[in-house]
């Protein structure tokens, strides 16, 4: 259960730093990083274990008002992102990780047309959860160092 940040990730912030592009919605979801093993390639369509019941919707979280920015023990960025909650009621998977979604257009990892959903970060939650288990999931800590 690794920490990755995509190439749509670097790619995402450096347009970021470079652009004033005022706030941006991010969505927060869930996945089996045990089966989908995510890496600094993957995008979107790469999760196939997202959990499926029609009770569970992604997160949206505005940067930057529902995110913070400081500096670790190391002087890293540590980006903190608010708590999140989870309707779980219907779900049966088993869950390990979440990830973090922003709708942009690719140019330098991709050609993209036009926006599109794309795949910027992975993290590992605490502990794994079957979800079959749990009616709502709160996750805390989501977010990175960014060294």
């Amino acid at each position: 259960m690794a920490s990755v940040l995509t190439n749509y990730g670097e790619e995402w912030i450096q347009r970021a730093a470079m652009q004033d592009i005022g706030p941006v919605t991010i969505e927060c979801a869930l996945y089996n990083d045990g089966t989908d093993a995510l890496g600094e390639g993957s995008d979107v369509g790469d999760i196939t274990t997202e959990p499926s019941g029609s009770a569970y919707a992604r997160q949206s979280v505005t940067v930057p008002d529902n995110v913070t920015f400081s500096l670790d023990g190391s002087n890293n960025l540590q980006v903190d992102i608010d708590d999140q909650t989870y309707d779980t009621s219907d779900s049966s998977q088993t869950v390990d990780s979440y990830f973090l979604v922003v709708n942009f257009q690719a140019t330098i990892v991709s050609a993209d047309g036009d926006t599109t959903d794309h795949l910027v970060l992975t993290g590992a939650l605490s502990q794994s959860r079957d979800l079959s288990q749990i009616d709502n999931l709160q996750v805390n800590n989501m977010g990175g160092t960014l060294d």
